[in-house]
């Protein structure tokens, strides 16, 4: 593939003219003026900007399907009386097309890879690897479903040597799996070397809770366990103290702000600038479609700025350079992805057109890109394939109409 007269972005400044080859999977060149070769398929990208793909740190896809069934809520009331009855009904099927709807949302913002948390691990690694997608997939583990765990072991065989999806573990939270559960996630996740996923301290009641039964915050107290490390993302991470922010540091762990979603059900504001001068490896996640209400990082990566500005008080927090890289280069850190605009970098990239207003004038483009931007991605790819090309992807349609079709026959019952 050679994608033509496209513009990149080289320490922050736009490039415009450049060529990018694209060969078994990889980006093989980079450069003005590159030769057509024979067999190459070529992709006009005069007046559209190459990105990197970005990652979304934290989601449950599926439940794409239950956008906007229980707005308006704060968190536990969301889950016990709205979102765990409903959850109960839930079946393969169901899970197989909220996650090819999700899929198709990120696929529109850019999203080339993302790490999600859910039932039927099996299916939503099925449905994205069928999308094209690369993701980290985990399954839902809590004690009110023992059996889940059960699951974590053989998903992880099955899954562990594939191109695209990476099995992980996803022990829910701290206060939904017993320290027996805790360890035996940590066990099965050191043995394959796979990436844990779990919410820690999202709300006040939660680290309050355990502060009054353990004495220690749930950082704290995971890190007794040894689940703080380097194949850790934190998500959420509202409520922390400074000695919290300064532990995950230590032990190398990678924090999640989903600030839409923690905002939506006025969770809280995460304390991202102390995270970062402890030094704080720090990632964005949207949450799911039904607490955000869209998997939109662009959107995110606003919010994010604009709250932790007024947080800490000043406009100069948070720069949009600052934010870029949240979604960016320290996703890749956190999953160990080798992307971005580069040779030898995994062809995980995405084609935004600039002939937009909201990127005029064409000033600093990384500030429209977090500040400004209202849509426009044009292409995406995905280890060198096409999953969308000039705003078509292929079999949206049928999508859209099953994933209807699931949502109602959930909540027929309600």
């Amino acid at each position: 593939m050679l994608i033509k007269n496209v513009s990149i972005l080289q320490s922050g400044h736009l490039v415009p003219g450049q060529d990018i080859r694209i060969k078994e999977g990889k980006i093989e060149q980079i450069g003005p003026e590159l030769q057509k070769e024979r067999g190459d398929e070529e992709i006009e990208g005069k007046g559209k900007l190459a990105i990197p793909g970005l990652v979304n740190c934290h989601t449950h896809l599926a439940m794409s399907l239950l956008r906007g069934y229980a707005d308006d809520m704060e968190l536990m009331p969301w889950l016990e009386e709205k979102i765990w009855p409903l959850e109960a009904r839930l079946t393969e099927e169901d899970v197989y097309w909220g996650v090819k709807l999700g899929c198709l949302e990120l696929i529109r913002f850019g999203i080339t890879c993302y790490n999600d948390m859910y039932y039927f691990p099996d299916v939503t690694a099925q449905a994205t690897k069928e999308m094209g997608l690369r993701g980290f997939i985990s399954g839902v583990v809590f004690d009110m479903k023992p059996e889940l765990l059960s699951q974590v072991e053989p998903f992880i065989k099955r899954w562990k040597d594939d191109e695209l999806i990476r099995p992980a573990v996803g022990p829910h939270a701290a206060y939904t799996c017993s320290e027996e559960t805790l360890l035996r996630a940590k066990e099965i996740a050191d043995r394959y070397q796979a990436m844990v996923h779990m919410h820690i301290s999202e709300t006040r009641k939660e680290v309050d809770g355990f502060l009054l039964s353990r004495g220690k915050s749930p950082v704290e107290y995971l890190d007794s366990l040894g689940l703080l490390n380097s194949r850790l993302t934190a998500i959420h991470c509202v409520w922390l103290s400074e000695e919290d922010c300064y532990l995950l540091e230590k032990r190398k762990a990678n924090v999640v702000s989903c600030t839409a979603s923690n905002l939506k059900l006025a969770s809280g504001i995460a304390p991202l600038n102390t995270l970062m001068k402890a030094g704080v490896n720090v990632c964005l996640g949207t949450d799911s479609a039904c607490s955000n209400n869209n998997l939109s990082l662009f959107e995110d990566m606003k919010v994010t700025a604009i709250v932790q500005k007024n947080a800490y008080h000043t406009p100069a927090a948070f720069t949009a350079e600052q934010i870029w890289q949240f979604a960016t280069d320290n996703a890749y850190r956190a999953f160990g992805l080798n992307n971005g605009i580069s040779v030898g970098a995994n062809a995980d990239l995405a084609l935004i057109n600039l002939k937009k207003p909201w990127f005029y004038p064409q000033s600093n483009i990384v500030s429209h890109l977090v500040y400004s931007m209202a849509g426009g991605v044009d292409t995406t790819i995905v280890n060198g394939r096409v999953l969308m090309q000039n705003g078509i992807i292929p079999g949206e349609e049928e999508i859209l109409e099953k994933a209807q079709e699931r949502f109602i026959r959930l909540t027929s019952e309600d």
